[in-house]
This record gives structure tokens, C-alpha cells and sequence, in this order.
């Protein structure tokens, strides 16, 4: 068990290293390159010279120079520690005796070689993204069909579930990633009616009928009752769609929660037909003090429209960005925009959807701002840890 969590923080440490080290600066990049090799020198003559196998550590910034700068960066530093690990180093320091001619050539052969397999196998690697890039994104770009008869079998219950009021909250908590902190909660809605169904098919089959505002309200309302003991600092998140936005009710619900910090999500697969009038509705509800957030970020190109329309304080990345990133360029790519565009607007980026340590220490890496998923807590009902221990764990990592 020991040995599983060592192994986990060093494949923490590797791929934060991993994901700064391509953010760094050419020039910083350089400058790493020339401390190391000069410090591996400094110990090959302090230990003695090369006859020990230390002349081995001028492997680490040739690989170095291969991931930032492909074969020329490796070739050059290759030439370099040829020089350092050859002519500019005695076989045995004591005695000054000096290496043979043959011996340190050989070695140069090989920190070439060792560049040029790793600039080969990084050749290929990109070219294995690209090719999995154009697949996620043509996959990505092709329109996905519904069942619009999926939500038919709930339609005699709507109105029995929305008068009866067969349905009750839960609170899915999201932790801060800087310190673990829970910094808000989002309410999600489970109906008490077997067989049992899915959220989404319930609010779908309510908007069917005509109903899907009044049951959205009322799922609120739900939501803000439960969480009345919700610590003050700690931000209340419900979902509601472009109609519910700009209902009477829900200001009025706004106006009753004294204070409350509030966030308002607005989902991807809401379709927003006028956003002048919606960007309307959305003033009075932050003059009250609301949040707005954006759900389901990168799922489409609506929610991209809701982002640069409505300017959200909050941008939820999407359950199909966030899981397996690492392993994804598409992923990748599409979410360290939304990050980039997220913290130059003053938006904060949660990710959603995390339930693998992996994807924790990237998006952490990466720079986003607050997590929330199975990983750090599942939906239940209040109150929820004040803090998320395997985030506080991750510290001395940060």
C-alpha cells in the first residue's frame, strides 16, 4: 500500500514536471540546461574523473534538450557534454591521467545516439497526437442523435412528481485546488419515483408537457431550503435553463435567501435563441449578487457561445475534457484555451467530472481553479467536509 502511494506522488511529480516544463520560457529552458551541465562536470571531477560511470548523468540534459528543442537542441547539447565528459575531463583527477582519445569519442557517440532516439520517439509521439487529434475532433464535429421518445414513459408522472413534490436534493461539494477548501456546493435532483430515471429525462420530459420552469423553480427552492445551515462562505450552485433565467420566481427566490452566495448554472444543451435579452434577465439577477457559470464547457459549440456571451463568472469544464486529459491532445488542447481564456477574463475554471488521481494532479498542473467529482466527494445530502483530505494531501506537491 506504501509503495502504491509513493509510486502515485512521484507520478504526481512527474507530470506536474511534465506540464511546466512545456510551459517554461526558451530562455529558462537554456539556462536549466547549462546548470545541469556544468554541475554534472563539477561532480565527475570532484568524484574523481570518468572512471566511474557518473559521465552516465549527462544522459539527463541531453533527454531534457530532445523534449524541448527536438534533434538540434539534443545534438547540440550531446556536442557539448562530449566536450565536458572528454578532452575537458581527466580519466583519473589524482593522477591527471587523461582519457584516450578513443574512449571519450565512443562516449560522445552515444549521448548522440541517446538524443537522437529520444528526439525519434518524441517525433512519434507527436504524430501519434496528431492522428488522435483529428479523430477526437472529427468524432467531436459529428452532430450526436437523441431519442426524443427516451423521457415518453415519465410523462403521465410529471405532473403527479411536480404536485406531490416526489423529489428531493443532493449536494455534489467543489474543492478549491490551492488549498482544498470547499468553496461551493451544487444541488442536483433526485425524484423518489420507481422505476427510476434519470435527472435529465425528468426535466425533459417536464419541459415537454410545459412544466419543465415550474419544476425547475421548485427544484430550487428545494435546494435552498436544504442548504440553509450552508456555511456563509460557501457558495450555492443550482442549475436552471434560459427560461427559468428570466422568471419571476427565481428573482423572488434570489430576493428570500438574504445574503445567500448564489450560483446560477446555465447548461451547455440550453439553447439560448436571443442572448441580447438573455444578457437582460442576467443583470438583475447579479445586481442581487448571483454567479453565473457556465456548465458543461467544451461539449459543443453552444456552450462556447454562452462563454463569449454572457461572460460567466464560472466555466465548468465538461465531463469529456476533464476525464483522461493526459492521455488526450484533443483534451488537451481544448481545455488549456478554456483555462488560458478562463484567467484572462477573471473567470474561475471548475472542473467537473474527476474521478481518477491522474486527473486531479494534471488539471491541479494545469491551473485550474476548483475541482468537483467522485474522486473528492459524491453527491449526498449536507452537510459536506469542510475540507477535501486527499486535495490537503496533495500539498507539498504544489
Amino acid at each position: 500500500m506504501a509503495s502504491a502511494v509513493h509510486r502515485q506522488d512521484w507520478s504526481a511529480l512527474f507530470t506536474r514536471a511534465v506540464v511546466r516544463g512545456a510551459r517554461a520560457p526558451m530562455a529558462l529552458v537554456i539556462a536549466v540546461l547549462v546548470a545541469m551541465l556544468v554541475a554534472i562536470w563539477l561532480l565527475v571531477y570532484a568524484t574523481g574523473g570518468t572512471k566511474v560511470a557518473l559521465p552516465h548523468l549527462f544522459y539527463l540534459p541531453i533527454i531534457l534538450a530532445a523534449l524541448a528543442f527536438g534533434f538540434r537542441g539534443a545534438g547540440v547539447t550531446a556536442l557539448v557534454a562530449t566536450v565536458l565528459a572528454g578532452p575537458a575531463m581527466p580519466l583519473d583527477v589524482s593522477t591527471g591521467e587523461p582519457q584516450t582519445s578513443l574512449g571519450w569519442l565512443l562516449r560522445g557517440a552515444m549521448f548522440i545516439l541517446v538524443g537522437a532516439v529520444a528526439s525519434l520517439a518524441l517525433v512519434m509521439r507527436e504524430r501519434a497526437d496528431a492522428q488522435q487529434l483529428s479523430t477526437e475532433i472529427r468524432s467531436a464535429m459529428t452532430p450526436t442523435t437523441h431519442d426524443d421518445h427516451a423521457h415518453g414513459a415519465l410523462l403521465p408522472l410529471i405532473d403527479a412528481a411536480i404536485d406531490g413534490g416526489t423529489f428531493h436534493p443532493v449536494f455534489q461539494p467543489i474543492y478549491a485546488l490551492a488549498d482544498g477548501r470547499l468553496v461551493a456546493v451544487e444541488a442536483l435532483t433526485r425524484f423518489d419515483v420507481l422505476p427510476y430515471r434519470t435527472p435529465d429525462l425528468w426535466f425533459a420530459a417536464a419541459a415537454h408537457v410545459g412544466r419543465g420552469v415550474e419544476l425547475e423553480i421548485a427544484a430550487i427552492a428545494a435546494a435552498i431550503v436544504a442548504a440553509e445551515d450552508l456555511p456563509a462562505d460557501v457558495s450555492l450552485s443550482v442549475n436552471a435553463s434560459p427560461a427559468t433565467l428570466g422568471h419571476p420566481s427565481l428573482i423572488e427566490l434570489v430576493r428570500a435567501c438574504d445574503g445567500r452566495q448564489l450560483t446560477v448554472e446555465v447548461t451547455e444543451h440550453a439553447v439560448i435563441e436571443d442572448y441580447h435579452l438573455m444578457k437582460e434577465r442576467l443583470v438583475e439577477l447579479r445586481v442581487l449578487g448571483v454567479q453565473i457559470a457556465v456548465d458543461d464547457a467544451g461539449a459543443g459549440i453552444a456552450s462556447l457561445q454562452h462563454i463569449v456571451q454572457l461572460a460567466p463568472d464560472i466555466i465548468k469544464l465538461d465531463i469529456s475534457l476533464t476525464q483522461h486529459a493526459g492521455s488526450s491532445p484533443f483534451r488537451r488542447a481544448m481545455a488549456g484555451a478554456l483555462i488560458d481564456f478562463a484567467h484572462h477574463s477573471g473567470a474561475k475554471l471548475v472542473v467537473e467530472g474527476v474521478e481518477d488521481a491522474t486527473d486531479l494532479t494534471l488539471w491541479s498542473a494545469l491551473g485550474a481553479d476548483a475541482v468537483q467529482g467522485y474522486l473528492v466527494g459524491y453527491p449526498a445530502a449536507l452537510p459536506a467536509l469542510s475540507s477535501s483530505p486527499l486535495i490537503v494531501a496533495m500539498a507539498p506537491l504544489h
